[in-house]
């Protein structure tokens, strides 16, 4: 009967899950020890009496259950110290992974009011914590866009970028990018240098001022990118892609990459020159940009427990279409059909233009000059564009008249400045721009040549002819440095298409 209370009270007292099935399997040993001595006393030794067997089992039992509970109570006492320093821990680490993302919280985001272009973003970090009963996400995915002004032209630029590593590493390269990031829009607003720049020469600046800051890392912090500027007014795009997935456009109903070609190395890897890629955006259209979150998507296991990762990366094409460009809808899809190994970032662009220009009033107002050029009678044509061009300056037929009859009537600078306008409205225009660079040069206005040149030679690096115009206005320049690298340019092209 003794035994009965000490099994209650050691059972009480450890309480803990499975303890009390120790203590049960110890005490039912016990007992079947003390039957087999009443039933067979043979088989033991010196148990002359049946009380000395059961003052014997007694002692024995008393010993084995306190010494028993002892020890499962030191062992319960270090689990319970064991979980407690573990969960003190991850509430260290989480408050940790809170602070963190407190820190890019403020920087990131979509920073515009615009009345033409849209931007949505989405971002699922693969990395979640819970801080004080509320969910967080720390990742290295990140979507930022603001506006600038670059040449009194209002443009939305934005960034989608895929940081080396997960959770801390991946955040701490996010921080690094947004700070540098928003320390060039703010030089861009406050300086004039910046400023003046076209849009192709601030997209390198940009491009190097940030490859800068993690090459200082050297090697240990690296970001996937692609930074990017929408014309707000006509809805052009240009962009360059840091080794990032490709760009998607959704154009009535079917998705299709703009570009299957990483135009520089990550930012913090090799520099190179970068290539700039445009597209138009049309009303309808919407552009996807994504980091490498949706491509590699675990589509389940294999009979011997491997996992199968998604290697068709033109398979984001249809899950774009079926998701019509709404990239919640997107995200939320990518995670049903398969399961995140990598954080996830998307964003979208979509243009609303304004009312353009009415074709009637133009074609009543431009008629009479278009007549007059064909006449060779540009001098008579001069005021009539002139005016026109006072009153509608945002349309580019009139700047593209008024540089065919300044080139005409042998007024290089203002041809120039007309091909420099014309390409302001419609920047797909190369060849306008390269004969603006023309006129610049043939009015020795050698820098304005040298910026309308590079435009072209950003976006399209292998034409020789536009790299011989640069080197000669470098060498007229006095910049010997830069005319040779363009002379080195131009002789590895010739070498490469001879071979």
């Amino acid at each position: 009967m003794l035994l009965a209370p000490i099994l209650v009270l050691n059972m009480l007292i450890l309480g803990k899950k499975f303890d009390w099935m120790a203590i049960v399997f110890f005490v039912g040993s016990l007992f079947g020890v003390n039957y087999i001595q009443a039933v067979h006393p043979e088989w033991f030794f010196d148990y002359s009496s049946e009380k000395a067997r059961s003052e014997d089992f007694l002692i024995t039992g008393v010993s084995i259950l306190f010494l028993l509970g002892l020890m499962l109570r030191t062992l319960n006492r270090s689990y319970e110290d064991a979980i407690g320093e573990v969960s003190r821990l991850k509430y260290q680490q989480d408050g940790d992974y809170y602070l963190t993302s407190l820190l890019t919280r403020p920087l990131s985001g979509i920073r515009i009011r615009s009345k033409t272009v849209q931007i949505q973003t989405y971002i699922k970090q693969k990395k979640s914590f819970q801080f004080k009963n509320r969910e967080y996400e720390l990742g290295g995915d990140i979507c930022v866009a603001d506006q600038i002004v670059l040449r009194g032209r209002s443009y939305l630029v934005f960034a989608n970028g895929d940081a080396m590593g997960k959770s801390m590493q991946g955040a701490g390269g996010v921080l690094v990018f947004e700070t540098a990031f928003r320390a060039l829009v703010e030089r861009t607003h406050r300086e004039g240098i910046l400023s003046g720049y076209y849009p192709e020469r601030w997209l390198h600046t940009a491009l190097n001022d940030l490859n800068d800051v993690f090459e200082g890392f050297e090697g240990s912090m690296s970001m996937s990118l692609l930074l990017g500027l929408v014309d707000e007014e006509n809805g052009f795009l240009y962009y360059l892609n840091a080794e990032h997935p490709f760009p998607i456009r959704l154009r009535d109903g079917k998705a299709s990459f703009l570009s299957e070609e990483a135009t520089n190395f990550k930012l913090g890897m090799l520099k190179d020159r970068a290539r700039i890629e445009t597209c138009w955006i049309r009303p309808g259209d919407t552009i996807i940009i994504g980091s490498d979150g949706r491509d590699d998507l675990s589509m389940g296991n294999t009979t011997d427990t491997n996992r199968v990762i998604n290697m068709d990366h033109t398979s984001i094409l249809l899950h774009a279409e079926v998701s019509l460009g709404n990239i919640e809808t997107l995200g939320e899809r990518l995670q049903k059909i398969g399961e995140l190994t990598d954080d996830l970032s998307l964003l979208s662009i979509r243009f609303h233009p304004q009312t353009p220009v009415d074709s009637r009033e133009r074609n009543d107002h431009l008629e009479e000059p278009i007549r007059l050029h064909k006449k060779n009678q540009d001098k008579e044509a001069l005021p009539l564009l002139t005016q026109y061009a006072d009153r509608h300056p945002s349309d580019p037929a009139v700047w593209k008249l008024l540089h065919r009859v300044y080139r005409k009537l042998e007024k290089p600078a203002e041809a120039g400045r007309a091909a420099e306008n014309f390409s302001n409205l419609h920047p797909s225009g190369l060849q306008t721009i390269f004969d603006g660079a023309i006129q610049y040069a043939k009015a020795s206005l050698i820098d304005d040549a040298i910026d309308m040149a590079e435009r072209i030679y950003s976006r399209k690096p292998e034409v020789i002819p536009v790299i011989k115009i640069l080197s000669r206005l470098y060498q007229k320049s006095k910049r010997l440095d830069k005319a040779e690298e363009y002379k080195k340019e131009i002789l590895r092209l010739q070498n490469h298409r001879t071979t």
